[in-house]
């Protein structure tokens, strides 16, 4: 038999954490990974890198000058100001990393000092057009300026905003996701804050589809479907070749962005991101409770989104636990739903023990690791045993694909075989059959959290003997990068994938097989 399986030892899914772009913990707000990132930790081995790194830049940041005063030819450089967004790029590429970046126009926290006592997040010159935002006077004794969501003059003046930013980043590689931005507190797609802080909810359900074009049953939005338009357009006019990701909370926003027509006009499916992991499940309570009347009406959105959460990313943000709450629970409920929702990434941030002067104690660590672990994909590959032989020519052998991570990778990546001869040269070079994006175990949503369902696929491959000289050969597998942006203004290359699997050789190659083509063979 010409053909030989290689075995390496497996990486358990426990065992160690495999860096690789869009999967596990990501710096969140570009602040450092845990546990390195809490002086109180030094006693734990440092999180091994990410590739990726979030940050979000307010209106009032990006655009200080009124574009009413410059000439209507003015270029992007004179009417906007990229320097926090350009600089986090750059410094996040000299480390191999890229960028996911939301832009908001109001925040209802968390700075430690407001300038004058005022939280502002748009520009000046927008707060003295008329009718364009609203001020309030918070509990807090800060005073609030918030946006009027539908007006004119502020949607005109944030689809400028977002049109600027996608000439300027949407073919940049470095920039890796971009949230969908222009609505809500923090650009999340809602107005909880207001409605339970300020005394400005949103309107009744009953009232909802007359005031807002659709059903709101949780007095927690104010923008019109007209002006949902409007946004969604923008984003996915701005970005076409950027992967965007939208948080679930309005679902009339979630109805355009993840529709067949918006995603006819972008480079991937619309992912979904979603905040408080390990209080609320991160799907939403409209899509999610029984007593909703989008789930008592079996509304098509309901199922759309489910099934979403399993071929486009699923970023999330911890949230702080509640007041009396118990962190074991917390961390536990974190980890059952990212197994449970198909979770990419995780977040640096939030949880209870980012900032804890203490440490953390070793089996919350541990509920904690494996949550991040578990995110997002980890493939593994190898020849199957005893499906060696030889026919017509060719050495055949069964190669095994396997994911034991909770979500399937939804870049672009090329699992690839390579022949090599013993001179170190690469004679044969053929694509693997598998599809990687569609290999991911179904996993029930209150899975205890143990493991994620394991998903593999069995891909037939297929050598030519004809035109090898004799000799030993060695097969390889590798899953390469091809991530890229059509007329890209910055390339980002990333070395072959981490594989769950040792004996990865320095250019990023898995052994699996050998074959000895014998002197008889012409």
């Amino acid at each position: 038999m010409p053909v030989d399986t290689v075995s390496s030892p497996p990486i358990p899914v426990t065992a160690e954490e495999l860096p690789n772009p869009l999967r596990g913990q990501y710096e969140a707000l570009l602040l450092p990974l845990f546990p390195q990132g809490n002086p109180a930790q030094s006693g734990r081995a440092e999180w091994p890198r990410s590739d990726d790194a979030s940050t979000r830049v307010s209106w009032r940041e990006l655009q200080p000058v009124d574009p009413r005063t410059l000439p209507p030819d003015a270029p992007d450089d004179r009417k906007y100001d990229f320097s926090a967004i350009d600089k986090a790029l750059a410094e996040l590429d000299s480390r191999g990393m890229r960028l996911m970046l939301r832009v908001l126009a109001y925040n209802s926290c968390c700075d430690a000092v407001y300038p004058d006592n005022t939280n502002i997040a748009v520009p000046d010159w927008l707060q003295r057009i008329p009718d364009a935002v609203t001020t309030y006077a918070a509990p807090s004794g800060v005073t609030q300026v918030v946006p009027n969501w539908n007006s004119p003059d502020y949607l005109a003046g944030f689809e400028e905003l977002l049109a600027a930013l996608g000439r300027r980043y949407d073919g940049d590689e470095r920039l890796s996701v971009f949230e969908f931005s222009g609505y809500g507190d923090f650009s999340e797609n809602h107005i909880a804050y207001l409605r339970d802080e300020l005394n400005a909810p949103g309107p009744a359900p009953g009232d909802s589809v007359r005031m807002l074009g659709y059903y709101s049953q949780y007095h927690d939005q104010s923008i019109t479907a007209a002006s949902i338009r409007r946004l969604v357009t923008a984003n996915v006019a701005a970005f076409p070749r950027t992967q965007l990701v939208t948080t679930p909370q309005n679902p009339e926003i979630v109805r355009l962005m993840l529709s067949d027509a918006t995603t006819a006009k972008l480079a991937a499916p619309v992912g979904i991101r979603s905040d408080c992991l390990g209080v609320d499940e991160p799907l939403p309570a409209w899509a999610d409770d029984e007593g909703s009347a989008y789930v008592k009406n079996a509304d098509p959105l309901v199922g759309l989104i489910a099934q979403r959460w399993r071929t486009a990313p699923v970023i999330t943000e911890w949230c702080q636990l509640p007041a009396g709450g118990d962190p074991r629970a917390y961390y536990e409920k974190g980890l059952r739903d990212v197994v449970g929702f198909h979770v990419s990434m995780t977040s640096s941030v939030n949880f209870p023990d980012r900032d804890a002067t203490e440490p953390m104690s070793d089996d919350l660590f541990d509920l904690w690791s494996r949550a991040n672990v578990f995110a997002g994909y980890r493939y593994s590959v190898q020849a199957v045993d005893g499906t060696e032989s030889e026919a017509d020519g060719a050495a055949t052998v069964d190669v095994s694909w396997t994911n034991d991570g909770a979500a399937a990778v939804t870049e672009d990546w090329a699992p690839t075989y390579r022949v090599v001869d013993q001179s170190g040269a690469v004679v044969r070079t053929m694509q693997a059959g598998v599809d990687l994006k569609a290999l991911v175990g179904i996993q029930p949503r209150d899975a205890s959290g143990e493991s994620p369902a394991r998903a593999t696929a069995t891909d037939p491959l297929r050598v030519e003997l004809a035109g090898l000289r004799p000799g030993r050969y060695t097969i390889s597998a590798a899953v390469t990068w091809q991530q890229h942006k059509p007329n890209a203004s910055h390339v980002v290359n990333y070395p072959p994938m981490l594989l769950a699997r040792e004996g990865r050789d320095q250019d990023g190659w898995y052994l699996i097989a050998t074959i000895t083509v014998p002197s008889a063979t012409g």
